[in-house]
């Protein structure tokens, strides 16, 4: 049962390869590069480069790209609007999916086993014509995925289409056998009219056959915070021993962003020993 980290708890400053030295001293096995290009730009080569050199280096620790949300440096601030594969404008949806693939494009570079994607955006409600975009863009981006050796996984957020049950249910009923579940425990945590699962344990039950990778992050059930695990409510003290029947499946911390400090390593060493005095 891998223990891995997200680059998420460094989405706002750059990402350099001392970052990755320091995570690995205090206990991650591998990692998840959250694209936000103001942390990683996936558009500039040096920098892609001297990230893969690393990994080259320490092979197997990539274990997968989280999808941008942006196109820009400011999380939107620059009037960009959000990347949605499931806008249904056509326009918007196939600029959505180029954005994606840039980033995808990495694999060929530093390989990685899945990228991480959110259908639609976060309070947006279900319909047919964001299921109808969203399958249709999936469609097109697995073609892709599939050469570069990428599983694609979609991610339970904060919306009607992509709530456990919902996201179940989109998979089957589009025949999308190929793509899975990244299980957001936070997320699920979430009340049901928040679009969220409404209970962490019974989500996972429901989609722990499709899932194949997670984030784990904690919350006080109201909002989604990225809390540290023990800062908020969600019961991992019943989720966990859950997901470690699950052999295999990694336990990947999805933490807010935080500043580069000696307290954040040493607090990130003692949330990896925690968890993996449960497996």
């Amino acid at each position: 049962m891998p223990i891995l980290v997200s680059t998420h708890l460094f989405s706002n400053r750059r990402l350099h390869t001392a970052l990755f030295d320091r995570m690995l001293h205090a206990g991650a096995e591998g990692f998840e590069i959250f694209c936000a290009r103001q942390s990683f730009d996936y558009t500039n080569r040096g920098e892609m480069e001297s990230l893969a050199a690393w990994f080259r280096q320490n092979p197997g620790r990539l274990h997968s790209l989280h999808a941008p949300m942006y196109s820009d440096d400011c999380w939107g601030r620059s009037g960009e609007p959000p990347l949605n594969l499931a806008n249904p404008d056509h326009r918007q949806a196939v600029r959505s999916l180029e954005e994606t693939e840039r980033a995808l494009a990495f694999a060929e570079l530093a390989p990685f086993r899945y990228l991480v994607l959110h259908l639609g955006i976060g309070g947006e409600p279900d319909s047919e014509a964001r299921s109808e975009a969203a399958c249709a863009q999936l469609s097109r981006l697995r073609v892709k995925a599939k050469a570069l050796g990428v599983h694609l996984l979609v991610e339970n957020i904060p919306n009607g289409l992509s709530t456990p049950a919902r996201l179940l249910q989109f998979l089957r009923q589009n025949r999308l056998d190929d793509v899975g579940i990244c299980f957001d425990a936070g997320h699920a945590h979430l009340p049901i009219e928040n679009y969220g699962g409404g209970s962490a344990l019974e989500s996972f039950e429901m989609v722990a056959a499709r899932t194949l990778s997670t984030h784990l992050h904690d919350n006080h059930g109201e909002r989604d915070e990225h809390l540290w695990p023990g800062e908020g409510t969600l019961p991992f003290d019943q989720l966990l021993p859950r997901m470690a029947q699950a052999r295999g499946l990694p336990w990947l911390l999805e933490l807010r962003d935080t500043p580069e400090s000696e307290t954040t390593f040493e607090r990130l060493r003692q949330a990896i020993a925690q968890l993996r005095a449960r497996l």
